[in-house]
């Protein structure tokens, strides 16, 4: 199942800590959307998702916008 998490306005680290609380509610092998419009954003989840061993699908930062997918 794929889900969606917006953290536009929010600066590091608070998208990746929104999105560790989003997550308990989630199964593995689940997909998490996150927007975000802090620059740090595609820094912070690719160590939060390596450090939690969640497979990081794509970063793709669109003028200041940035979608994080990875897989729980």
């Amino acid at each position: 199942m794929e889900y969606y998490l917006d953290t536009k306005g929010f600066e590091c680290p608070i998208p990746v800590l929104k999105a560790a609380k989003f997550i308990r509610k989630l199964k593995k092998n689940d997909i998490l959307l996150v927007e975000s419009d802090d620059p740090l954003s595609k820094f912070d989840f690719k160590n939060y998702c390596a450090d939690n061993n969640y497979n990081l699908i794509s970063i793709v930062k669109l003028k200041n916008l940035i979608k994080i997918k990875f897989q729980i």
